[in-house]
């Protein structure tokens, strides 16, 4: 019997950024983007959690957090949690601001 070792792909942010971009742009479903850019489990099966956990990030945080590494923002964790970026916060507002016209109406 063979040993298999593990091997841990690192994506580059440009690529998890044209995935991400990928997703929003066509709308596909999170299943279709790991089939299209190949992304496999060792054991064969399809990993559809990494684009879904990279859309989450994106669009929570915006574009800086993509090109991060885990090491860079574990290290500024408690600090970086809720600070949303400013993409984010911009649409929060303004959804804010239609929810209360729509309750004034």
């Amino acid at each position: 019997m063979k040993d298999k070792k593990k091997k841990n792909r690192l994506w580059t942010g440009e690529f998890k950024l044209k995935v991400v971009i990928d997703i929003i742009e066509n709308e596909l479903s999170y299943s279709q983007a790991a089939r299209k850019y190949d992304m496999y489990l060792s054991s064969g099966s399809l990993n559809d959690t990494l684009p879904a956990r990279w859309v989450y990030q994106y669009r929570l945080y915006g574009k800086e957090r993509i090109f991060q590494t885990p090491k860079n923002y574990r290290k500024n964790l408690i600090r970086n949690l809720h600070t949303p970026s400013k993409e984010v916060e911009q649409n929060l507002e303004l959804k804010v601001k239609h929810l209360e016209m729509e309750l004034e109406y």
